[in-house]
């Protein structure tokens, strides 16, 4: 082992006998970890860059190393080594940091694929997500509360590493996580604005309702990766009927004066999708239906009254 080193320094009791600091024996054994590839460069120049007691420490050390050297030359072998070992710290901590991040896409599929799922599990805590959607015109009840769930790192996550990884983060989050839809309006949205969704989703939970089921359940189609479909069904799942039922009630509407699950919009596009492990129905219960139904109308009123705020605004600037 070489002299200058702090474990042959704690050997002869150099520390006790010099009065070294905590600070300047936390770096020489350090260094000791940088000699041996235990510590990286990097690591030991943030040592004492990050602290700036710790780089006085050093120059404390040299100063007191010099004192030692005029009352006591004998101790000149000692007093060099611990010069040169303090040199080395200050030259290793003033070496230009290096500009690049930690390389990530090297590390194997596998390591970078877990630590993904260690992020998303760490943001989103549950295993259902709500998609947050822009303002839309259809009438479904829209459940405003939900979006309290969406946190600031939840709305960043897949922004930030959507851009820096790509593909990879998509497959890893779509896959990995269920996500619900208040309306079939929501989720036709979705499938046509987002193609990573579309391309990697597993797992879809929706609320079958809205003018645009039809298009909605056809798009389904179209997601290659789409695993298992839960469907919500409630009374708002028999007020927009097919083209065939509505004609049908025009001519005859005693017997179809009550609308039937075969006469439901999207029906015929639901049952066109081919390939999925798992498919789950369930029935809203009424309690939900009630608030479901008290949203509707709250929607409603929203729309109807939108356009005469607008108007109205719009006749206070021309005056």
């Amino acid at each position: 082992m070489s002299a200058k080193s702090f474990y042959v320094l704690k050997a002869k009791a150099v520390p006790a006998r010099y009065g070294l600091s905590k600070n300047i024996q936390t770096l020489l054994q350090s260094l000791d970890s940088y000699h041996t590839g235990s510590v990286d460069v990097s690591e030991l120049g943030r040592l004492v860059r990050l602290s700036p007691r710790r780089r006085a420490a050093v120059a404390n050390t040299i100063t007191k190393c010099a004192n030692i050297l005029k009352k006591d030359p004998s101790e000149v072998k000692t007093c060099v080594d611990i010069i040169e070992m303090c040199t080395e710290i200050l030259d290793i901590a003033d070496r230009p940091t290096s500009s690049h991040g930690f390389p990530f896409m090297k590390l194997p599929m596998e390591i970078r694929e877990r630590t993904l799922d260690l992020i998303i599990d760490n943001t989103f805590r549950t295993q259902v997500v709500v998609p947050l959607v822009k303002p839309s015109t259809c009438r479904c009840p829209k459940f405003d509360r939900d979006n309290v769930f969406q946190t600031s790192q939840m709305k960043s996550l897949p922004t930030i590493l959507g851009q820096a990884l790509g593909q990879e983060f998509y497959r890893i989050f779509f896959r990995k996580k269920k996500f619900r839809f208040r309306c079939n309006c929501e989720l036709l949205a979705h499938l046509d604005g987002n193609s990573h969704f579309r391309e990697n989703a597993r797992h879809i939970i929706v609320h079958w309702c809205g003018p645009q089921s039809a298009g909605a359940f056809k798009a389904l189609q179209r997601c290659d990766r789409l695993d298992a479909l839960s469907i919500n069904i409630s009374k708002s799942t028999l007020v927009h009927l097919n083209d065939r039922a509505s004609l049908m009630r025009a001519y005859f509407p005693l017997a179809h004066r009550n609308a039937r699950m075969s006469d439901v919009l999207g029906l015929d596009e639901l049952l066109e999708i081919r390939g999925l492990q798992h498919v789950h129905v369930f029935h809203i219960q009424p309690k939900i239906v009630l608030v479901s139904y008290l949203y509707a109308e709250a929607s409603g009123i929203r729309l109807k009254v939108a356009p005469s705020k607008r108007l109205d605004r719009a006749m206070a600037e021309d005056d």
